[in-house]
């Protein structure tokens, strides 16, 4: 599949009015109103980042134990393509017993200084 020439989708098809994509939303114009220099180029690639943990077992002896898995997903690309598994990428898992909400940012610090040096 040719990727490539996909990574611009989400800057030459966007319709006024209807949110059907990321890059219709509030949250992406405030970014790109606070990095001019970054949003000017559509090449430039954004990234998605979500989770979802869940217990991976539970004994009578034991308190439940979580995993919080990591997944990156490039946003640059139409949605059949970006929310598909190719193109979701497993970057960590976060353990612990409870939801990683207030140090979240500890397992993410890799990724963020891997993807400064790129």
């Amino acid at each position: 599949m040719k990727t490539a020439s996909h990574m611009t989708w989400h800057h030459s098809n966007k319709i006024p009015g209807v949110l059907r994509h990321p890059c219709d939303g509030e949250a992406w114009k405030h970014f790109d109103e606070v990095y001019p220099d970054f949003a000017a180029d559509p090449r430039n690639v954004r990234l998605g980042l979500f989770s979802d943990g869940f217990t991976s077992y539970i004994q009578a002896s034991t308190k439940p134990y979580s995993c919080w898995p990591i997944i990156v997903t490039p946003y640059n690309l139409p949605l059949e393509m970006c929310m598909t598994k190719s193109y979701m990428f497993f970057v960590c898992v976060v353990p612990g017993p409870y939801n990683p909400k207030a140090a979240i940012d500890v397992f993410l610090e890799p990724l963020i200084d891997d993807l400064k040096r790129l």
